[in-house]
């Protein structure tokens, strides 16, 4: 095998693995969550998405008079961008005076799939989390912040890796199932929240994670009293945290 038919091979390879990773979320699932979603949305306004490789997706904005700070959030494993914490999350923010776009992550078919099942989803995430900065920012947001959750915040820390210089202004790490992963060439404000019984695997790596965000400028992590993983209960001290967060990084939101 010549050397030009190595490269085209490996080039073709890299497509069909790309190719196959897109293939893996379940687009018939979302449409079932939109359809479920969407008649019951009572604060915010249902929208389509399209990622610059052509896939349309399901997102719930909401609008601010402000417009010096936005919110993209996106949710954990295998749900919908109004489900359970997120939706609390995007409604709590925008009461708070802040625009929030909740975007539907990947999903795959299988209930209760791995986790490690979802990293063939990433590419899907990554295109995802990119579209919906750009949508927001051409409502006139001047900067953006990503708040993301669970599976949600692995697979933005992911899309951080893989974006130089990404556009994102801070990001929110909420529920981080391991350890804060290289941000790349990102230095953004980081804000790691985590419930004081949130998972073992949360609560075991934060002392990890408290020494990482040494490294990255004007970061902080905070630990939300009495929350579970979900932060069932205290959505509004999660979310007071988040603003205060974003008030003393950017100033306030008027």
């Amino acid at each position: 095998m010549n050397k030009t038919t190595c490269v085209l091979t490996l080039f073709a390879g890299m497509l069909l693995c790309v190719a196959t990773s897109f293939s893996q979320t379940d687009s018939a699932r979302e449409v079932r969550w939109r359809a479920e979603v969407e008649p019951n949305i009572v604060v915010g306004e249902a929208q389509t998405i399209k990622s610059a490789e052509g896939r349309d997706f399901f997102a719930i904005f909401t609008e601010a008079k402000q417009k010096k700070i936005a919110f993209v959030l996106a949710h954990g494993v295998g749900v919908n961008p109004d489900f359970g914490f997120i939706g609390q999350l995007r409604v709590l923010l925008a009461d708070a005076g802040y625009a929030t776009l909740s975007i539907q992550m990947p999903v795959l078919a299988a209930e209760g799939a791995s986790p490690e099942a979802y990293a063939t989803t990433f590419p899907d995430a990554a295109a995802r989390l990119t579209a919906a900065h750009a949508w927001i920012r051409a409502k006139g947001y001047e900067s953006v912040v990503l708040a993301s959750h669970s599976m949600g915040a692995w697979m933005s820390n992911v899309y951080f890796q893989n974006t130089p210089n990404s556009p994102y202004a801070a990001w929110i790490a909420m529920g981080v199932t391991g350890r804060i992963l290289s941000m790349g060439s990102n230095s953004i404000p980081i804000l790691d929240l985590y419930g004081e019984n949130d998972l073992s695997a949360n609560l075991k790596s934060a002392w990890i994670r408290r020494l990482y965000l040494l490294a990255q400028p004007r970061s902080e992590q905070v630990m939300v009293k009495k929350a579970d993983h979900h932060y069932a209960g205290v959505e509004r001290d999660a979310a007071k945290a988040i603003v205060e967060f974003i008030q003393s990084r950017f100033g306030q939101n008027n």
